[in-house]
């Protein structure tokens, strides 16, 4: 719009609400939304028609309305601490808020404006960081190791193998097995740690994210016998293809999955969702997320910290290598793993990974 006198451009004052990079959400002093910016529509999943002339609680999560309370009450502006609330369909953000009252020309209070920053994506970055300063270091230390143990381990098993076919004594008999099992146990072991050898440009390909994932889900349906678990999926058809080893990318879901189905004790349900990830990008490159999630017995939170350093594990049985290998093959790729988890109530595990075009 130009102004006829000057010949000056008019300011569009939508367009720069709609340009702030933070959310905007505007309310009366009722709590009803009287309007928000398009960054807003995003962090809470729905639109500003919908929104307007209705009370915020209709999406804002209660600690949001609660800072605008006391932004109202004290007459103040409130600078909010980094809060992680859940979302009214039940996903959870993380965001920082800033409060501010709305005030008459009379000085009478009219509303309040609230800037919101969502800080998802730095957190994803920032986890992303530490992730592949973790993948460098413990691959040293583990590929170090295997070349250290295989020739012994040879030299073990041969020995045992020997004082088996000398002896007559069943008890020396005995032992010698017992050496030579737990030396096959220690080659297995050592032979899945090859996982973390680069991976090979060459072998990368255009994959379909979901002829993966659908493969597994039937295998594991086949084993499961008493078919206590439900598998429910929800796929984005509009994802391209990724590049990826498909062996390497096989182990880390299969793993995922296997793990959520332990998970559960009795009958439960396996979620595996996918889409595409607006909020970021991974060096540069737009990104995907799979999600698998449980309803299972979740992780305890001194365990989160943990769960992805070598031979740690809550598993009698387990090797403690499974959900570290799923890290360095994903970060390999280029992604990251994130999880959440709850005890009694499951965890969810997001696998970020980015597509071949910008």
């Amino acid at each position: 719009m130009t102004d006829k006198v000057s010949g000056k451009k008019n300011v569009n004052y939508k367009e720069i609400f709609d340009a702030f990079p933070e959310s905007i959400i505007i309310l009366d002093q009722n709590f009803s939304i009287l309007d928000m910016n398009d960054n807003a529509e995003t962090t809470f999943r729905i639109s500003r028609q919908k929104a307007r002339g209705k009370t915020s609680n209709l999406f804002m999560p209660i600690e949001l309305e609660q800072l605008a309370k006391r932004a109202l009450e004290e007459e103040r502006t409130i600078f909010g601490d980094e809060m992680n609330p859940t979302l009214r369909g039940g996903e959870k953000i993380s965001i920082q808020a800033i409060v501010s009252p709305l005030f008459t020309t009379k000085g009478n209070i009219k509303g309040a404006i609230l800037q919101i920053k969502d800080m998802t994506a730095t957190k994803f970055l920032s986890s992303k960081s530490i992730q592949e300063i973790s993948t460098s270091r413990f691959e040293t230390l583990m590929l170090g190791l295997a070349h250290e143990l295989k020739n012994p381990l040879s030299g073990i098993r041969g020995a045992s193998q020997l004082l088996a076919d000398e002896t007559e004594n069943i008890e020396t008999i005995k032992c010698a097995e017992i050496i030579t099992r737990e030396v096959d146990r220690l080659s297995s072991l050592l032979d899945s740690m090859k996982q973390l050898e680069p991976v090979a440009q060459e072998v990368l390909e255009p994959l379909d994210i979901h002829d993966i994932l659908m493969e597994i889900i039937y295998l594991e349906s086949l084993s499961d016998a008493q078919g206590n678990i439900q598998y429910k999926q929800n796929y984005d058809i509009t994802l391209p293809p990724i590049q990826g080893d498909r062996n390497s990318l096989k182990q880390v879901f299969l793993n995922l999955i296997k793990n959520a189905s332990h998970a559960i004790q009795g009958e439960g349900q396996i979620e595996i969702s996918t889409r595409w990830i607006t909020e970021h990008k991974l060096k540069g490159q737009k990104a995907i997320s799979v999600d698998i999630g449980d309803n299972g017995h979740g992780i305890a939170r001194d365990s989160l910290e943990k769960i992805f350093s070598p031979f740690y594990t809550t598993k009698q049985e387990g090797s403690g290598l499974g959900l570290f290998l799923a890290y360095q093959i994903i970060a390999k790729h280029g992604g990251a793993i994130l999880v959440e988890s709850e005890l009694g109530k499951g965890s969810i595990f997001t696998v970020y990974l980015p597509v071949s075009i910008n």
